[in-house]
Order: structure tokens, then C-alpha cells, then sequence
């Protein structure tokens, strides 16, 4: 879910849980709304693996990085082969 989409929806909840508080006027439905319409995206299958940001953004990037340079340097770990032990 985009960051435009991600504010849109959010004013969407809380003007849910506005709507609902002032019909209902009970502080239980009120956060019952509220949470639920948090989560709905969720539930839906909007938002992606990794929660509201999906799996983009700068932390996608760094992570990717990070995972690069793991094999790398795992690569390299094995790449030498067999050294024999010192001897005494």
C-alpha cells in the first residue's frame, strides 16, 4: 500500500470510528470500529507480506544489501577451500 493510500485509509477509519461513536455512544464500539478498519487491509491481502509497507521502500533496499553482502561474504568463507592445520 502506497504512502497516499496508507493516509487516505486512515482518515477513513478514524472517520469511522467518529461515525460510529456518535451514533452508538459507546467508547467499545467505538474501538472496535477503529481497530477494525485498521486491520481490514490486512485481512485482505492489500498490504503485502510485511505489513503496511509492503515489501518496497528504503527497508527493502537495506535488507536486500544486507542479504548481498551475507552471501558474499559466504561465498568468500568457502571460496578458499580446505586450509591444513598448522603444524606443531
Amino acid at each position: 500500500m502506497n504512502r497516499t493510500l496508507r493516509r487516505l485509509w486512515g482518515l477513513v477509519a478514524v472517520g469511522a470510528a467518529v461515525a460510529v461513536g456518535l451514533t452508538t455512544h459507546d467508547a467499545g464500539f467505538v474501538v472496535i470500529t477503529f481497530l477494525g478498519s485498521l486491520f481490514l487491509p490486512r485481512y485482505l491481502g492489500l498490504t503485502g507480506r510485511h505489513g503496511w509497507m509492503g515489501c518496497a521502500g528504503r527497508h527493502a533496499a537495506g535488507r536486500m544489501r544486507f542479504e548481498d553482502r551475507m552471501a558474499s561474504w559466504h561465498r568468500e568463507a568457502h571460496a578458499g577451500g580446505a586450509t591444513p592445520p598448522p603444524v606443531a
